[in-house]
């Protein structure tokens, strides 16, 4: 698609829209922009604590449905923000639209909770902007080809702009969030945490599989895939913050760039159950029907057949817990592992330089600290470990690789 430089594409988070005040301010600083010629799109975000708050309502009623009712509930959010962002823009004389998801043409697949947008009709959006009118797309949310309404997952707002700067063919997205940039680890663990300028996009994706909430995974990807440069930035300053960019665009590849965590990790231990991969195709697949992602696995074979152990993330425990026991013969053979969280290095630079692991696990040792499960790959090392040893391992793994500031 020819590349259209003119557009922007300016996501708000929820807490850039938490309140009245905050949103007259993204009204002052899109109106600034427009005024220095930029076609502005915004997508925002429902304020913030507002998804917690129907999430919650949802659970109270039933912690297991993820259908259309609640994808429907979680979705109204967004239709608050954009109204009242484009009340706040046309107060000031400029012209604004607030659009919804099937307004715009932003179409899913049918996984309620975890859509995944399939394609976006570009030509309304390109006829507000090439007419000077700002549209602002409710974020996190899509329709399915039978008019339902779907949600993207949590941070999915994020995916939505990337997206709709793809579908625009836009050079770029801005994504306006409480924090000034991407830091080499969360400086609310490691307070010696510094900003990076840049990172790579597969360094951004590791970080955001991998427990970092800055960015959400798939808006990445889409970045990757449709070469758009991501400048995380903050709503409150007005400075560069973070660019995510292409490999072969950063002027230097460190061994390790970053420190990330999740501190919502579960495991799930099966033993025994049947030998052989018959069992793990049945079990997985079920599992991937539902969307839920597997993230480290491990088998052994035991005395008494066959030993299984995966992690997952907290919010997938219920439906996962279902469907494990339809697979086993009594509860006797799972045992859940709560309070767990996963800490991972990530860096290109890990490729052409040996001894990372070494490293990693001499931390380990020095910290007398046990480690559950592990996974790598040539730019990542992943350690699920018990949540009450996360904050100690993550400073002393960030001093390691000389990432403190």
């Amino acid at each position: 698609m020819k590349t259209n430089s003119s557009i922007v594409v300016k996501k708000f988070g929820g807490t850039s829209v938490g309140s009245v005040e905050r949103i007259e301010n993204v009204a002052e600083r899109v109106m600034a922009d427009q005024k220095l010629g930029q076609m502005p799109l915004i997508v925002a975000s429902a304020m913030s604590g507002e998804t917690n708050r129907l999430v919650k309502m949802a659970n109270e009623l039933d912690p297991y449905y993820r259908g259309p009712a609640y994808d429907m509930l979680l979705a109204s959010g967004e239709q608050v923000s954009i109204s009242l962002l484009a009340m706040a823009l046309e107060k000031r004389g400029v012209k604004a639209v607030p659009l919804l998801a099937h307004q715009v043409g932003i179409q899913t697949d049918t996984i309620f909770s975890k859509a995944r947008i399939v394609s976006i009709d570009n030509k309304k959006l390109l006829s507000y902007c090439s007419s000077g009118v700002i549209p602002i797309v409710a974020g996190f949310q899509g329709v399915t080809n039978g008019n339902q309404i779907t949600t993207l997952g949590r941070g999915g707002s994020d995916t939505t702009a990337v997206a709709v700067a793809a579908a625009l063919g836009a050079e770029q997205c801005e994504i306006y969030t409480d924090v000034p940039a991407v830091f080499s680890a969360d400086p609310r663990l490691v307070p010696k945490a510094r900003e990076l300028k840049s990172i790579s996009f597969e360094e951004m994706m590791e970080m955001a599989s991998l427990g970092s909430k800055v960015l959400h995974f798939r808006s990445v990807e889409i970045a990757a895939k449709y070469n758009i440069k991501i400048h995380l930035r903050s709503s409150f300053e007005k400075r560069e913050g973070t660019w995510i960019l292409p490999e072969v665009q950063m002027l230097e590849n460190p061994v390790v760039s970053s420190v990330t965590h999740d501190a919502s990790t579960v495991v799930m231990k099966l033993y025994p159950v049947p030998e052989g991969v018959g069992f793990l195709s049945d079990l997985f697949t079920e599992l991937a029907e539902k969307n839920i992602v597997v993230d480290i696995i491990t088998q052994s074979l035991g005395d008494r057949g066959q030993r299984l152990n995966f992690s997952i993330h907290e919010e997938d425990l219920p439906q996962t817990e279902i469907i494990v026991k339809k697979h086993v013969k009594d509860a006797s053979q799972l045992e859940i592992m709560r309070d767990m969280s996963k800490i991972s290095v990530i860096g290109v630079g890990m490729k052409n330089h040996p001894g990372v692991a070494a490293r990693f696990f001499q931390i380990f040792k020095a910290q007398d600290a046990k480690v559950h499960l592990v996974t790598t790959s040539d730019i990542k090392i992943s350690a699920v470990i018990d949540k009450d040893n996360l904050k100690r391992l993550a400073e002393a793994l960030h001093k390691e690789f000389d990432l403190d500031a």
